[in-house]
């Protein structure tokens, strides 16, 4: 009796008074509590982290973390045994509201519960060729990236951007050692990885330690290439280093977002065009790993992980953590789909029914943001592995 007690108390009511607060002010309340406020106030922003704590990383090394595991059933046979290369891994956007602008990076927070998933279905499938270094920072908000907050959320972005790049900076200072590293992001964190190419990698010495760099999830402009990186190239074979892969995963027929924002030297700008066009978008076939059109069969599909997002939107609305932690990851499910870029920048794959994989964001324009690492986990997997080879076999030639 005490426990079923505990469990309409803590489950049961809680979701009681969510259907009623939403029947009696609907969509537009929850937008409104979730929203951060109206202008941006470097004041109001959370503390920095400190590298120098073991708690700001949530991927590291010296920790035992979620992005350890292997898939249960995968053969490491090839994983790389004395790991001389590096990954820094930028996540992507697990703070929704409510609050400020910027994550408080606290651990009771929902957004840890979404980190959690980040390591499991994204950073752990570098680690069969590379250490792991993860930073928490003090992402922006999921408000920051819509076009009626385009001033207060380039600030909150530029703000998180400073945490990635501190994080960058400590890592070099303190771990790196000369090694060669692998830069990786999703999303948000996308945004800040190619920022820091830019700013930090290309055209500097540190551009001969780029292995290559899985940017995804963030419908990366062509013209970054002109008006941006000048050594940095995007990846048009399975070999090749020191290039960007980047594409960003669609239904049949989905549609790309036309008001993303991204950084350039010249300041913030959308992909939107002011004619209404979209800025043509970079994709790299994960199949093929090239960025030719071509529809890439199924039976060069190696894998997808199918793991369970744990964050409900009740953990949203309260803003809590629900805690779960990952023991162990699901076993890959093979030759899942075809893939193929299309013309506008999308990578399109097979639409996902009556499966663990169609009910993670199934939004109208067919998007499958929340996967577009887990969905080629194998094929990722490998390739960062063969692209390692690569590099450090030429290295030692040279």
């Amino acid at each position: 009796m005490r426990v079923l007690k505990k469990f309409v108390y803590w489950f049961v009511l809680p979701m009681v008074v969510l259907l009623i607060i939403l029947n009696l002010f609907g969509r537009q309340w929850v937008f409104s509590y979730l929203s951060p406020p109206e202008t941006f106030l470097l004041t109001d922003a959370p503390t920095a982290p400190d590298y120098d704590n073991a708690y700001f990383w949530v991927a590291h090394p010296n920790k035992i973390d979620t992005s350890d595991l292997v898939p249960v059933g995968m053969n490491t046979s090839g994983d790389v045994e004395n790991k001389e290369v590096d990954v820094f891994f930028v996540h992507s956007t697990g703070f929704v509201g409510p609050g400020g602008w910027n994550s408080t990076m606290q651990s009771e927070n929902s957004e840890a519960q979404s980190i959690e998933y980040m390591l499991s279905s994204m950073a752990s499938i570098f680690n069969g060729c590379c250490h792991i270094y993860a930073p928490h920072y003090r992402e922006a908000q999921l408000q920051s990236f819509m076009p009626e907050n385009f001033e207060p959320g380039t600030q909150a972005l530029d703000l998180a951007y400073q945490d990635v790049e501190a994080a960058f900076d400590y890592y070099l200072q303190h771990f790196n050692k000369g090694r060669p590293f692998i830069v990786v992001g999703h999303s948000q964190g996308t945004t800040h990885a190619l920022r820091l190419i830019e700013e930090k990698i290309d055209k500097t010495p540190l551009y001969r330690q780029l292995v290559v760099a899985y940017v995804v999830g963030y419908w990366l402009p062509k013209d970054k290439f002109s008006r941006g990186f000048e050594q940095v190239t995007p990846c048009i074979g399975a070999g090749q280093t020191g290039c960007i892969v980047s594409y960003d995963t669609y239904g049949q027929d989905g549609q790309l977002d036309a008001t993303v924002l991204h950084w350039y030297k010249t300041g913030w700008e959308s992909s939107q065009l002011k004619d209404g066009s979209i800025k043509p978008t970079l994709c790299v076939n994960p199949l093929s790993w090239t960025n030719t059109l071509d529809k890439v069969s199924e039976k060069a599909h190696l894998g997808a992980m199918p793991v369970e997002f744990k964050r409900t939107p009740l953990n949203m609305l309260l803003a809590n953590n629900p805690g779960f932690i990952f023991q162990v990851l699901p076993a890959l499910t093979s030759e899942l789909t075809w893939a193929q870029c299309k013309e506008d920048g999308r990578l399109e794959i097979m639409q996902q029914t009556d499966n663990v994989f169609s009910n993670h964001l199934d939004q109208p324009n067919k998007s499958y943001h929340i996967l577009d690492f887990s969905l080629f986990y194998g094929n990722i997997r490998q390739n960062a592995m063969q692209r390692v080879s690569h590099f450090m076999a030429t290295h030692d030639a040279s």
